[in-house]
């Protein structure tokens, strides 16, 4: 079994972008307590991706590969580990989803 990346500079472009998107968004929505929650996250999101695109190779045969990343499974895995990553941050954070005042 060979452990590889295979991506190319256009593949790692799409990647860091989008994660960046995603911690992005996920910093935005509802009360964050740390103002570094997006960092987190977008780390979780890439990651997440990268493991989903290159190392479980049954998926890379699922839809369009752009540069050696394969965008089904990349986008997949990003949204699994990356939301994980969230509801856990926002929890041990006290942060909410919610803006507003919180009841005692």
């Amino acid at each position: 079994m060979d452990f590889t990346i295979t991506l190319g500079l256009g593949g790692w472009a799409i990647l860091i972008v989008g994660s960046l998107i995603f911690g992005g968004v996920a910093q935005f929505i509802g009360e964050t307590r740390t103002g570094f929650e997006w960092l987190v996250d977008a780390i979780a999101a890439g990651v997440g991706a990268l493991v989903a695109s290159e190392f479980i190779v049954a998926w890379q045969a699922m839809g369009p590969v752009v540069d050696g990343l394969a965008l089904v499974p990349a986008l997949v895995g990003g949204l699994v580990v990356g939301l994980a990553v969230e509801i856990a941050t926002r929890y041990l954070t006290h942060g909410s989803y919610t803006h507003g005042a919180m009841p005692a």
